[in-house]
């Protein structure tokens, strides 16, 4: 009885030990996967003034970390340097995930026209709109067409732009406009 007892023992030790080492625990990340979502201003001048701010996934159990630097429970960087940065947002269980962003470099003049635009030119010419063939959407575009909006939305040529419910630009937001064309129009004007 005693050996019957001890081979049920040590059979149901093999039994226990062999299947513990079959079984892995389920990877906690299997599944998890965030659609990082943030808002950046650039950095404006000679100054390490861009930011960040993360809008999704937010939480008290998520942490943020800018390329190799500390992991924080804010999510917002500030004073960042023109460049390229890679976010990781970490749970509290240890998965991440990725977003890589531009700090651009814009000049004070030019900062300002882009606010012109966006205040002024959204409907028409921003989020995909391309009225007279025109979309401001990228700098490259703004750029490019430098003439074309200091002669429409400041000189009033051939008509006034922009229409109607924005217009007219009052004489502050014409004269950042005519600025920064007579400053170069450059992005880093």
């Amino acid at each position: 009885m005693k050996y019957k007892l001890l081979y049920f023992i040590s059979s149901l030790w093999l039994l226990v030990s062999c299947g513990s080492k079959d079984v892995t625990p389920p990877d906690p990340c299997i599944g998890v996967n965030y659609n990082v979502e943030y808002f950046k201003t650039e950095a404006i001048g000679v100054s390490n003034n861009g930011t960040i701010t993360i809008n999704f996934p937010v939480g008290d159990t998520i942490s943020y970390q800018l390329n190799n630097g500390a992991f924080q429970s804010e999510n917002f960087f500030t004073n960042l340097a023109p460049g390229n940065y890679v976010l990781t947002v970490k749970n509290s269980k240890g998965c991440t995930d990725t977003a890589q962003f531009t700090i651009l470099n814009y000049g004070p003049k030019y900062a300002l026209v882009k606010q012109v635009i966006k205040g002024y030119c959204g409907p028409c010419h921003l989020n995909g709109a391309v009225t007279a063939g025109k979309n401001f959407d990228s700098d490259a575009n703004i750029i490019a067409s430098w003439d074309r909006i200091k002669a429409r939305a400041v000189d009033n040529i051939p008509t006034q732009m922009p229409l109607a419910p924005n217009a007219p630009l009052t004489p502050v937001d014409k004269q950042k406009i005519t600025d920064w064309v007579n400053a170069g129009h450059r992005q880093s004007d």
